[in-house]
């Protein structure tokens, strides 16, 4: 099944949509789950940006607080990669990298990137 992106919505199907608070900054597919990162404004506080819903649009999980190594006053996660081991890395802007399970986003670890 397909899915769209358009501003702050996600479309699963014609009556299955999610509208977010903030822009959809990316999607990314892990293992049949669709992680969306949410763009957050310069002047808002918000580290839970990752969203994970299943394929036809079943809300799976949020992104929890997690422990960083650096505590900046702007901290979401911008990006996200599968490593050469097969695992699914959050980064965001105050060097911590965080591998999550995305089928459950349980945080199985964290490193420093800088």
């Amino acid at each position: 099944m397909a899915y769209s992106k358009n501003g702050n919505q996600i479309t699963f199907s014609e009556d299955n949509s999610i509208d977010f608070e903030y822009p959809i900054e990316e999607i990314f597919e892990v293992d049949g789950i669709l992680v969306v990162t949410l763009k957050i404004p310069n002047n808002v506080r918000d580290r839970r940006n990752v969203f994970a819903f299943s394929r036809t649009g079943d809300f799976l999980w949020q992104i929890k607080d997690v422990p960083l190594y650096h505590n900046g006053d702007f901290c979401p996660f911008i990006g996200a990669l599968v490593n050469k081991q097969n695992e699914f890395v959050l980064f965001n802007w105050c060097d911590t990298a965080v591998i999550i399970d995305p089928q459950t986003g349980n945080v199985i670890r964290t490193y420093q990137t800088k």
